[in-house]
């Protein structure tokens, strides 16, 4: 349904529960069963808050890991200063089932937040159901559309409307290299071909080095399969079979290439890994107990809360053959229709949150480049640079594409879908020929 015009009320702001600090996730079931309720929902939390609530924002988001908090901690601060109140909850899952189950029941309850995290087209799922507020006239105020990236604008509006506030741009095709290994190795730079990449792992086995450290959630499996596609068919078959969701594009010969090539990683991926989440992969990376991580850029602020620093402790690396390219992820804040009290200091949070300051302060914890072009690069670190440099450039050249793993390539049914093949191939459950006839049926089912 069209978004309803954006009143011309002010601006204003979000954080960690006190008592509560829940969990973290997604989730296509609940929001199917959100489309009984749309505004129904809302009518409930308004009836329930419209009467005696402080001026401030409540705020539900998923960022629980150490480096995670300190970057919500931030956005809080921010807030606290410019007189919101501000209260949170949290719960695990990143983009996930898990945190939009979560989510989905509170709304359901008639608890309704002032603002949740959201990422990727999980945004249009919420505003096709008429629940988000119109931010328009304060994304026209403050020239939102001169600054953000291009395609980080088509997750954040629905149908030409702004209606989530984006406020970092994560890039996945990354490699986190423990530099003191990669010297042992003699790797003093970045491989540049899938070749090198493979000759780089192979001495790390057998030097008794875990080659790849990753986590057993499908999403990470899937943000692999990603840098892998991306290296291996280009940017613009890229965007032509994962964006455009053209199955033309996915051929039997590149889709093989593509699986094949993930056939190979997974011999260099460290034993357990079933048994361990993402964070905790990082912590083998940090401590010297594996090669890399192929990761978010998430990596780097847990890198930074544990006192390592770019270039000396670690190093941040393209995946091979994805040079120019950027694959992005955008943690934004979607905004419920609230009542005109609690609308005020929602339009404060949703302008503090595209504030160069604010961007800059949290982004430099995040390890994300800032969800704006105009941000200085001077502040950040060596990778954080360089992600801010990349960012300008992808979106120039239109190789700014979104990270299949996070949602923002596409619709989450097609996210979905892919996870359940890229993880049954992962795990030697599918052979690739059934991989590539599913990955294009995926593509083509939900076109």
């Amino acid at each position: 349904m069209p978004l309803p015009a954006a009143p011309s009320t002010p601006r204003s702001g979000p954080s960690p529960a006190a008592p509560v600090h829940p969990p973290h996730g997604r989730g296509l079931r609940a929001l199917r069963a959100l489309r009984a309720l749309g505004a129904g929902a809302l009518a409930a939390g308004l009836a329930g808050t419209a009467q005696a609530q402080p001026a401030g924002v409540s705020v539900m988001h998923w960022w629980v890991s150490g480096g995670e908090r300190a970057s919500m901690d931030t956005i809080r601060d921010h807030a606290l200063a410019r007189g919101i109140g501000w209260a949170e909850s949290s719960s695990p899952g990143s983009g996930t089932a898990r945190y939009t189950d979560v989510l989905a029941a509170r709304v359901r309850a008639g608890q309704v937040p002032s603002a949740a995290q959201m990422i990727g087209y999980e945004i249009h799922e919420w505003a096709r159901r008429g629940l988000l507020d119109n931010l328009d006239d304060i994304a026209a105020r403050e020239e939102w559309d001169e600054v953000v990236p291009d395609e980080i604008q088509r997750i954040s509006k629905w149908q030409g409307h702004w209606v989530a506030a984006p406020f970092n741009a994560h890039s996945t095709n990354w490699l986190w290299v423990n530099r003191a290994l990669a010297a042992r190795l003699g790797a003093t730079r970045p491989p540049d071909t899938w070749d090198d990449l493979i000759a780089l792992l192979d001495r790390a086995r057998a030097a008794g080095i875990a080659p790849i450290a990753v986590g057993h959630e499908a999403w990470e499996h899937t943000l692999l399969f990603e840098s892998v596609a991306a290296g291996t068919g280009g940017a613009a078959f890229y965007r032509r079979a994962f964006v455009d969701l053209d199955p033309e594009a996915v051929t039997d010969a590149v889709a093989t290439a593509i699986f094949e090539r993930m056939r190979k990683l997974s011999d260099y991926l460290d034993p357990g890994f079933m048994r361990r989440r993402w964070d905790e992969a990082t912590v083998r990376v940090a401590r010297g107990q594996a090669l890399m991580q192929i990761q978010g850029s998430w990596v780097d602020g847990e890198f930074r809360v544990r006192g390592l620093y770019a270039g000396v402790d670690y190093q941040c690396w393209r995946f091979p053959d994805t040079q120019g390219m950027v694959l992005f992820n955008s943690d934004q804040f979607i905004f419920f229709r609230r009542p005109a009290r609690e609308r005020e200091a929602q339009l404060h949070l949703a302008s503090i949150l595209l504030d160069r300051d604010l961007q800059t302060a949290v982004n430099l914890r995040t390890g994300a480049a800032p969800a704006r072009v105009d941000v200085r690069e001077a502040p950040f670190n060596t990778c954080g640079r360089q992600a801010i440099a990349e960012l300008r450039g992808a979106n120039m050249r239109r190789t700014l594409l979104g990270s299949i793993g996070m949602g923002n390539a596409h619709p989450s049914a097609v996210k979905v879908a892919i996870y359940d093949v890229v993880t049954r191939h992962l795990q030697r459950r599918i052979d690739t020929p059934t991989a590539v006839a599913a990955l294009r049926e995926a593509i083509a089912r939900h076109r």
